[in-house]
C-alpha cells in the first residue's frame, strides 16, 4: 500500500473498523515509513484529547422547546392550501388543453392507411402537426444523389 491509502485508513484504523488483514498492512507500513506514522501519532494525540473533554450538557427542555415554536396548525392549513392551488392549476391545464383539442372547429378525419413502402411515405403529403411531410421531400434526395 502506498501513504495516501494509508493516510485514508488511519482513522479507520484508529476506531478499530478494519478487518484484520487490512489492520496488518497498516501496522506493516507504519513500521516502515516515519511520515505515516508521524500522521498516526499525531491522529492518536487528537483522539486521547478529545476523550479527555467532557460531553456537552443537555438541556432537557430542548425538545419542548423547538416543539412549541413549530406551531402545527399554520403548517397544515398552508400545505392543504398548496395542495389545492396544485389540483386547481391542473385541472385547468387539462381542461383548458381537451378544450383546444376538441373545439378546433375542424372536422375529425380518418387517419389515412399506412403506406406500404419508404418511398410513398415521402411521395403521399403527410400531416404531423407542426411537422409536415410534402411531395418535394423526394426530390431532395434525388438531386442529392445527382451531386
Amino acid at each position: 500500500m502506498n501513504c495516501q491509502q494509508i493516510a485514508r485508513m488511519l482513522s479507520a484504523s484508529q476506531d478499530g473498523e478494519l478487518t484484520p488483514d487490512l489492520e496488518l498492512e497498516v501496522r506493516q507500513h507504519l513500521r516502515g515509513c516515519a511520515v505515516c506514522r508521524e500522521e498516526g501519532n499525531r491522529l492518536q494525540q487528537v483522539v486521547r484529547r478529545l476523550r479527555l473533554v467532557p460531553p456537552p450538557a443537555i438541556d432537557p427542555f430542548f425538545p419542548a422547546r423547538v416543539m412549541a415554536g413549530l406551531g402545527t396548525r399554520p403548517l397544515a392549513a398552508r400545505r392543504l392550501a398548496q395542495a389545492v392551488a396544485y389540483a386547481l392549476a391542473f385541472f385547468l391545464i387539462f381542461a383548458a388543453g381537451f378544450a383546444l383539442q376538441t373545439g378546433s372547429g375542424r372536422r375529425a378525419t380518418a387517419v389515412p392507411a399506412a403506406a406500404a413502402t419508404y418511398s410513398s411515405v415521402l411521395l403521399e403529403p403527410q400531416d404531423f402537426g407542426l411537422l409536415s411531410v410534402h411531395d418535394d421531400t423526394l426530390g431532395l434526395f434525388a438531386e442529392a444523389g445527382r451531386e
